[in-house]
């Protein structure tokens, strides 16, 4: 696929960025061709050894220091970003700081895994999976599993937080609305091949792409009825 917009790779740097959503990921991801994404191989009948988007945790402000040391190690990671309006000191200041607090996504074998997130890893104390509750507890483990987010699901969140857009929202599942549960394509304007869900939020149309095993929806911004194409059940 084409490299996706304001892209930082883990060795060729950033494309220029003037607002907005900025994205951390890698060529090789970047390169894989899609499929249809709303098939692919169910995160339970991967075979072993095979890379995976995995929903990596760091404990409260260690997101970055976390991300930098995964890409530092040549892990393939996507850390969404975005631009927001703080008060700080009294004075008002735009922040650059992660769409998803705490959350950053690598794309990896579950063995390497364990050199994260297990002792003696150094990183084990601050950077946990982001575990799927409704799955049952795994017997090696005394966990329930991670969150592993199959790769077109995954291509297609990129597409749509790598857009600079400070409209993007990222919502509960009970606060989404939809207008009814079939899938759209966005085939205009800055969201294009964004595939999700039409719903409404703060009063605006918009698309909305859930990640599975992830308890948090993104949205659009504002999507107009001609940007939208209906896709076949």
């Amino acid at each position: 696929m084409e490299a996706l917009p304001n892209a930082d790779t883990r060795r060729g740097g950033k494309n220029p960025s003037s607002a907005g959503l900025t994205s951390c990921t890698s060529p090789e991801v970047q390169s894989h061709e899609t499929k249809n994404s709303q098939t692919g191989v169910s995160s339970d009948c991967v075979s072993e050894g095979k890379k995976q988007w995995f929903v990596l945790r760091a404990t409260y402000g260690r997101t970055e220091k976390a991300h930098d040391y995964l890409q530092a190690k040549n892990i393939e990671t996507y850390l969404p970003m975005h631009y927001v309006i703080k008060e700080i000191d009294g004075k008002r200041k735009l922040v650059h700081e992660p769409l998803l607090p705490n959350i950053i996504f690598a794309y990896m074998t579950r063995e390497k895994t364990y050199e994260f997130v297990k002792e003696p890893a150094i990183t084990a104390k601050w950077l946990k999976y982001y575990t799927d509750k409704t799955k049952p507890i795994e017997p090696e483990t005394g966990k329930n599993p991670p969150v592993i987010i199959l790769y077109n699901e995954m291509i297609n969140f990129i597409k749509l937080t790598s857009v600079n857009s400070e409209h993007i929202m990222v919502l509960p599942p009970e606060r989404c609305h939809f207008k009814k549960d079939e899938l759209v394509r966005i085939i205009d304007g800055p969201f294009v091949g964004v595939m999700g869900k039409v719903g409404r939020a703060s009063g605006q149309q918009r698309v909305f792409v859930e990640l599975q095993g992830f308890n948090s929806i993104v949205a659009t911004a504002y999507i107009p009825n001609d940007f939208i194409q209906k896709l076949p059940t």
